[in-house]
């Protein structure tokens, strides 16, 4: 009686992880799947408008955000969509970067879908130092597709006295940092 116990608990404990971790896979796959259309059936209403931005309610909150909102950018005449999401406010450093480390590894053991195939994603993790207040560890697709080219991914954690704050975001990115812009004569 003792191990049929111990077998079932064992059983609902693997179930419960899994469906903790699929669940948050399964709420960012959503938002990948629409990042080629800017977040269209994720954008909910208008939450403030600036001249060079507009950030909407996001339709989708992850299972393990506090909260998540869509930003519009404006670049050469074209609206350029990020999504993001904060997982954790705290005052505690170590838990911040618990859960910094969680947030990637969660995110680079994803298998991005797109059509019929499966796309992995690829970045280097980058370890929190509490003196620099900011660490950003990106990742984009390996391999990938026409359509998601630019598609970057990034898990943040940062200070915002005086707490820190770890975040994900889903964004296009425009050109590399070490290429160059259009130039315009006149």
């Amino acid at each position: 009686m003792a191990t049929a116990f111990l077998l079932f608990s064992e059983d609902a404990y693997s179930q419960f992880t899994l469906s903790i971790n699929n669940g948050f896979r399964n709420d960012i796959q959503k938002v990948v799947e629409d990042y080629p259309n800017g977040f269209a059936a994720l954008r909910g209403e208008i939450k403030a408008k600036n001249p060079q931005t507009t950030e909407y309610v996001s339709l989708l909150k992850p299972n393990a955000a506090e909260e998540s909102s869509i930003v519009k950018y404006s670049a050469n005449h074209k609206a350029i969509y990020s999504w993001q999401a904060i997982l954790l406010t705290t005052e505690n450093f170590e838990e911040a970067v618990k859960k910094y480390k969680w947030l990637f590894y969660q995110v680079k053991g994803m298998n991005i879908k797109y059509v019929a195939d499966q796309y992995t994603l690829e970045g280097k993790y980058e370890e929190p130092v509490e003196t620099l207040k900011f660490t950003t560890s990106v990742l984009s697709v390996a391999f990938p597709p026409s359509r998601f080219q630019k598609l970057k991914i990034e898990v943040s954690m940062h200070f915002e006295f005086p707490v820190w704050k770890v975040g994900l975001s889903i964004y296009e990115k425009e050109r590399e940092d070490h290429e160059r812009g259009d130039i315009s004569e006149q």
